[in-house]
């Protein structure tokens, strides 16, 4: 048993959205100051900009498992309070978004599960320094997947 995904969800989730609110407050007294002697639209300029960077950074989050356990045979996925285990069998396709960073791994399922047919986590980290070049995970759990489907065995 050992977890696949990254131990920074909750940073992810809800410390980087609710930091960029904060760090809006902080500067919005500066902006207006600064603002009041530019064009009339560009008092809201700062405003809108904090907005649209809050609702990306919940968008592109909220779908993300919070948590991705590997037991060997399957995997053990949670979402806030959802868990579903899901057989490695049940995979159909590993996929790496390696353009958005935290990197990303998308699980294709063969029918689906409670997440629906794709499950995306983001994966433990190569190293301390992060995950540059492939994914170990996203290798890992591909080349498992491609052994099942050619009737390998697969140890856990």
């Amino acid at each position: 048993m050992q977890r696949i995904s990254a131990g920074m969800m909750v940073a992810y989730k809800w410390v980087l959205p609710a930091s960029s609110l904060l760090l809006f407050t902080v500067i919005a007294p500066i902006w207006n100051s600064v603002a009041s002697s530019l064009a009339p639209w560009m008092k809201w300029l700062l405003p809108v900009a904090a907005i649209v960077a809050f609702v990306a950074q919940v968008a592109t989050t909220w779908s993300l498992a919070d948590e991705v356990v590997d037991h060997g045979d399957h995997l053990r996925v949670r979402r806030r309070s959802i868990e579903e285990t899901v057989a490695i069998a049940d995979i159909e396709k590993v996929s790496a978004e390696y353009a958005i960073r935290p990197l990303r791994v998308v699980l294709s399922l063969r029918r689906p599960g409670a997440f629906g047919r794709r499950i995306i986590f983001v994966p433990r980290p190569n190293s301390a320094f992060g995950t540059y070049g492939e994914s170990r995970v996203a290798a890992d759990l591909s080349q498992r997947i491609g052994s099942r489907a050619s009737g390998e065995s697969v140890d856990g």
